[in-house]
């Protein structure tokens, strides 16, 4: 049996006040889709969604790794590897 959930909301404050906010739906321990805002910068501009599709089907073992990988060429402010992170592991103790 495939466990599926609604979708879960995360959300980090960094200590600059900057918000990073997820909207996951995990099936079993991976991450099936991933929404990715708050009020943060990256550069390039499309890097949110190279970032989300990178997140898509990984384990929540692999989340932090992934992350560092897809930010590595990214220049970014309001958020980092660490707080994006933190808020995908608090998605993921809310799941239904």
């Amino acid at each position: 049996m495939v466990r599926m959930s609604g979708i879960s909301r995360g959300r980090y404050a960094l200590k600059d006040g900057k918000l990073v906010v997820v909207d996951v739906t995990f099936e079993e321990d991976f991450i099936k889709n991933i929404r990715i805002t708050g009020d943060f910068f990256l550069h390039p501009e499309d890097r949110i969604e190279y970032i989300e599709d990178r997140l898509k089907g990984v384990a929540m073992d692999d989340v932090e790794r992934v992350i560092r990988d897809a930010m590595r060429d990214t220049e970014y402010a309001g958020i980092s590897p660490e707080s994006l992170s933190i808020a995908i592991r608090e998605a993921w103790k809310r799941r239904s």
